[in-house]
């Protein structure tokens, strides 16, 4: 396998791994809560780091159990300003 190839397959494995521990976390912090609950600001700078480091909106959206277009307002300031 090449170098590239290799870094590459190493990039997307950490990638998995952190899509899994994020949904792993949000399990965790909306464990007993009412389905309407909203993003804590933790969460709001959280996803908007993620879609700074260049993550697609769907896979974060997938992430936090939330719909692509309100990853799309968070990270636009119109939601959470």
């Amino acid at each position: 396998m090449s170098d590239a190839l290799a870094d590459f397959r190493a990039a997307y494995l950490r990638l998995e791994e952190e899509i899994s521990r994020l949904r792993t976390e949000n399990e965790e912090l909306r464990a007993g809560l009412r389905n309407d609950k909203k993003l804590s600001p933790r969460e709001v700078a959280r996803i908007r780091d993620l879609r700074a480091d260049g993550w697609k909106q769907r896979d974060i959206a997938d992430a936090f159990d939330i719909n692509p277009a309100t990853v799309s307002r968070i990270v636009r300031g119109e939601y959470w300003r």
